[in-house]
């Protein structure tokens, strides 16, 4: 009965590291230099913004951080990096439904507060995305998320404070 609940145990810790093999997200990310993007982010929770120029969001990954002490601008330097991915580097995570800051405070979307995260490609116009973390994202991108019970007004005035830096980095790694 021992050698059973021994292999049983032996093929347990095995399929574990099989899970966490498969669904670590860093394998589906391309090799560090492979990308070179520059997006401009936002986010908002109950109307207030995060900072991100603060020491704790600064250069906290090689393959995609904030530098410089700007805020505004996320670098990546890989291909397939996720939003979901750049939280989780800040001590940060975000669902489909709820976002988790640093501090441990998470928020969900439930009656009137609702979790929405915004997308402006090049040459687009805003777009929502259904299941943010999964986002890949690209070079000159302008995201907003937004945790709270803004009205439309409210939204559109966030989206308009999310900056056109991104241009500017992009044109310059050039």
């Amino acid at each position: 009965m021992g050698k059973i609940n021994a292999k049983m145990c032996f093929l347990l810790i095995v399929l574990a590291f099989i899970i966490y093999g498969c669904s670590n997200e860093k394998n589906n990310f391309g090799p560090l230099r492979s990308a070179h993007n520059h997006a401009d982010i936002k986010v908002y929770i109950l109307g207030n913004a995060i900072d991100f120029s603060l020491p704790q969001y600064q250069l906290q990954d090689k393959l995609t951080h904030f530098e410089n002490w700007d805020g505004d601008v996320v670098h990546t330097h890989a291909t397939g990096i996720t939003l979901g991915y750049i939280f989780k580097t800040l001590g940060m995570e975000i669902t489909e439904e709820c976002i988790k800051t640093d501090k441990g405070s998470k928020y969900c979307s439930e009656d009137n507060a609702m979790l929405k995260v915004f997308v402006k490609n090049r040459n687009s116009d805003w777009e929502i995305i259904s299941y943010a973390p999964n986002y890949v994202i690209q070079d000159m991108d302008k995201i907003l998320v937004t945790y709270g019970t803004e009205s439309e007004e409210g939204i559109k005035e966030q989206m308009e404070s999310v900056t056109d830096k991104a241009k500017e980095s992009s044109m310059a790694k050039g």
